[in-house]
C-alpha cells in the first residue's frame, strides 16, 4: 500500500487537503483549478436514490447513470490530465499500471473505496479491456461510470464498463470499447464553476487550512479508501456536485420532466428512514457551518418547526437531494406527511419551503 502523509497539526491525510480549497461562499474547488467546484458530503444515499428513482418509473436506470457518470468523467479529466500524458499513454510509453496507481491513490484519498489493479490490454482493437477491483465504493454506480470515464480520457474513444460482485462489498469492473448514445454527446456539457466573494468564516488548521470543524469531524481508512463522519457514523466523498446536477439534468432529459419530483422524493422517503446528515432543527449559525463545510452553498435562512420548514441557500449545488432531505428531515421530526415547493434564483440561490400536507 502506498504510504500517506498526515498533517501534523489536524491529522488529515496531505492528499485530502492538498487537492481541495474552501472559499468563503460555501464552495469546495480544486486546489489547482477553481472552476471545477466540488463538494464534501455523506454518499450514502448516492446509490438508493437513483434506484428508488428506477423504482418509481418501473425501469432500472442504472446504465443511464453509468454512462452519464462515464460521459462527464471523461469532459471532467480532459482538463485534468495534460495532453503528454496521454500522448505517452497513447504512445505505450508510459507504464497503464503506473498511471493507474496514481488514480488510485487519490480515490482511496478522497472515499472511493479500495482500489485495486487487476489486468488490461491496450492493442486499440476490440478485444482491449482494463480490469480493477474496488472493495466497498461509496457508490457502485458512480465508480463504475466514473472507471469508464478515466480510461476514455486516458486512451481516448468512448467506453462501457460492466460489474460483478464477486464477495461481500467486493467489486470486479471491466471497461471495453463502446459509442455513447448521440444525445448524450450533444446535451451533456459541464459547466464552470465561477467562486464567488463571501462571508463564510471557518476556523482552519494553522498548518495544513483545512476547517476545523472537518478535521474534528472526520476520520481517514486511507487503506480502504473510507471517510467516516465520527459525529452522525456515515460515509462520506468528495463528489462533483456539476456532474451530479448535470446527471439529473439528463435524467430528466432522458426519460421525462417528472424526474425532478422523483428525485426529491426518493431522497425525502430515505431521510424520513433515519438519513439524517444534518440536524436541520439546530441554530441557524451550526446549520450554516455545516452545509459550508460540505461546499453545498451559503446559508441565509433556515427555520424548522411544527408548522413547517423553509430554507434560503446562495450558491447552492446538489439542489434536489437538498430539497428532498430538509422535506425528510420535516416529516421525520414531526410525524407527519408534506409537501415541498422550491425555486432556484438569482445566482443559484435555493428557496425551499415544506408545508405538513392537510
Amino acid at each position: 500500500m502506498t504510504e500517506f502523509a498526515t498533517c501534523g497539526t489536524c491529522g488529515v491525510p496531505e492528499r485530502f487537503h492538498q487537492l481541495n480549497t474552501w472559499m468563503t461562499d460555501g464552495d469546495i474547488v480544486q486546489a489547482t483549478n477553481h472552476e471545477a467546484r466540488m463538494a464534501m458530503a455523506e454518499c450514502e444515499n448516492v446509490d438508493p436514490v437513483f434506484r428508488a428513482v428506477g423504482d418509481a418509473i418501473g425501469v432500472s436506470i442504472d446504465h443511464l447513470v453509468i454512462n452519464i457518470i462515464a460521459r462527464g468523467t471523461q469532459l471532467y479529466m480532459d482538463s485534468l490530465i495534460p495532453p503528454p500524458v496521454k500522448e505517452m499513454i497513447r504512445g505505450k510509453t508510459l507504464e497503464v499500471r503506473d498511471f493507474a496507481q496514481g488514480v488510485m491513490d487519490l480515490c482511496h484519498a478522497i472515499g472511493y473505496g479500495r482500489y485495486r489493479f487487476l489486468d488490461y490490454r491496450y492493442e486499440n482493437d476490440e478485444e482491449d479491456f482494463c480490469r480493477i477491483s474496488i472493495y466497498r465504493p461509496f457508490s457502485i454506480l458512480e465508480t463504475s461510470g466514473a472507471f469508464a470515464g478515466v480510461i476514455a480520457s486516458s486512451v481516448g474513444g468512448e467506453h462501457s464498463v460492466t460489474y460483478e460482485e464477486v464477495g461481500p462489498g467486493l467489486y470486479e469492473l471491466t471497461t471495453t470499447w463502446t459509442t455513447y448514445p448521440e444525445v448524450l454527446k450533444e446535451r451533456l456539457t459541464l459547466s464552470q464553476h465561477a467562486p464567488r466573494q463571501g462571508d463564510v468564516d471557518f476556523e482552519r488548521c494553522p498548518e495544513c487550512g483545512i476547517p476545523r470543524l472537518l478535521a474534528s469531524m472526520c476520520e481517514w481508512d486511507m487503506e480502504n479508501g473510507v471517510i467516516r463522519n465520527t459525529q452522525n457514523g456515515y460515509r462520506m466523498a468528495i463528489l462533483s456536485p456539476g456532474l451530479m446536477d448535470t446527471v439529473f439534468d439528463a435524467l430528466e432529459w432522458e426519460l421525462g420532466e417528472e424526474i425532478p419530483r422523483l428525485v426529491v422524493n426518493a431522497q425525502r422517503a430515505y431521510a424520513r428512514e433515519g438519513f439524517q446528515p444534518i440536524d436541520f432543527s439546530r441554530p441557524l449559525e451550526e446549520i450554516r457551518q455545516h452545509l459550508a463545510v460540505r461546499g453545498l452553498g451559503n446559508l441565509r435562512d433556515c427555520a424548522m418547526g411544527e408548522g413547517g420548514a423553509n430554507l434560503r441557500l446562495d450558491n447552492a449545488c446538489m439542489r434536489l437531494p437538498l430539497v428532498g432531505l430538509l422535506q425528510g428531515s420535516f416529516e421525520r421530526i414531526n410525524g407527519v406527511e408534506s409537501e415541498v415547493e422550491w425555486e432556484v434564483s438569482g445566482e443559484d440561490t435555493l428557496s425551499v419551503e415544506v408545508r405538513p400536507r392537510r
